[in-house]
């Protein structure tokens, strides 16, 4: 019997840093995809509706846009009313999978959303942690490699945004257009396994796989 995936993430543009090797790896063992974002931010969400429709058929038709409408930077000052709307959105009859942010980041936003997502660890099948390029700490435990077709994809879809509508307070910082930045897991994975040499990884810290 096939499940639900639940992607709960803060921001628009989350899931193209940090979800697509597992969204492309896993989604065949999914009858819906949830893509649940806790924020929205107007600038954001043309390119975010843009890399949602240049997906695969295949994935694309299983996926359920669902945002919540929160502002950027409050969901800490939120939580509560951000954990009762994701709730709302959680089939507790069917089996499912969570990917979502790990807490060891730098972004309070991230860190809210793993908080808020621990309450439902005893009730899914898999618990995925994913890493984003503000983790503090990388206790990651698996990597998946991400091939020429999907690298591409992936650089597209982030590249599609930029810093210039970010709401951040110092306004620094690029987005992920150097290669060292989609390569987060690289470095470490040819080091400690060295037959498996993919352009880009990404990684992620699985702390339940049933």
């Amino acid at each position: 019997m096939k499940k639900d995936l639940i992607i709960f993430i803060a921001h628009i543009d989350d899931c193209e840093c940090s979800a697509y090797a597992y969204l492309f790896k896993h989604h065949e063992e999914y009858d819906t995809i949830k893509i649940v974002t806790a924020s929205t931010w107007y600038k954001k969400i043309d390119a975010w509706k843009k890399n949602l429709d240049r997906l695969p058929e295949v994935i694309k038709d299983k996926i359920v846009d669902i945002n919540l409408g929160f502002k950027q930077r409050t969901l800490f000052k939120n939580l509560d009313d951000v954990k009762d709307k994701f709730y709302q959105h959680v089939d507790f009859q069917k089996r499912f999978d969570l990917l979502t942010h790990d807490q060891n980041d730098s972004h309070t936003d991230h860190v809210a959303i793993a908080l808020i997502a621990r309450g439902l660890f005893k009730y899914c099948n898999r618990y995925i942690a994913m890493f984003s390029p503000s983790s503090i700490q990388f206790e990651s435990n698996y990597y998946i490699g991400v091939d020429e077709d999907l690298y591409a994809i992936k650089k597209q879809a982030i590249d599609s945004y930029s810093i210039d509508n970010e709401q951040s307070y110092s306004k620094l910082g690029y987005y992920l257009q150097s290669e060292e930045h989609y390569n987060i897991g690289r470095s470490h994975v040819l080091e400690n396994f060295v037959f498996d040499d993919y352009k880009s990884y990404e990684i992620y810290r699985i702390m339940k796989w049933l």
